[in-house]
């Protein structure tokens, strides 16, 4: 059940999450995989929605270099305060989505580029990536370096 009925809070909240493959759709993630939520959901002094959960679990991406799948892990603390106003609040029946407010928080935390590839040589038709540094000296040009010391 993915809706929290608000009538019945504060509620303790200790589960596996899976969510439907819709839900990667147009963004980097490949799948989701061992999504666990633990914490609370609970009416706060000013009457507002609190929520404390603890979501780990592991994020499936492609490689930013080889498009190999990488494991990425998800450790995310969610602290907020719920506006009513919120797309995963439906006010008429008074429930939360869970799944859409878990994915917002997990969709924040995909990494900008990912790679699993460290000292890597990779070459391809008539180009090469090269990690390691060289730095050789075309001898022709070494007297050059003499020449030009301090920047002059």
């Amino acid at each position: 059940m993915n809706e929290i009925d608000l009538n019945f809070l504060p509620k303790h909240l200790d589960e596996d999450i899976n969510f439907p493959s819709d839900y990667y759709e147009n963004t980097d993630i490949v799948r989701l995989e061992d999504i666990h939520i633990n914490g609370d959901i609970y009416y706060n002094l000013s009457d507002e929605i609190e929520i404390n959960l603890k979501v780990v679990g592991k994020m499936i991406l492609n490689d930013a270099i080889t498009l190999e799948e990488i494991a990425h892990p998800i450790n995310i603390d969610i602290n907020e305060e719920l506006d009513k106003c919120a797309k995963y609040y439906k006010n008429e029946q008074n429930t939360l989505d869970k799944l859409e407010f878990l994915w917002e928080n997990i969709v924040l935390e995909i990494p900008i580029s990912l790679t699993n590839n460290s000292g890597v040589n990779l070459k391809g038709e008539g180009w090469e990536l090269n990690r390691e540094e060289q730095e050789e000296i075309n001898p022709e040009l070494a007297k050059l370096k003499d020449i030009f010391k301090g920047g002059e």
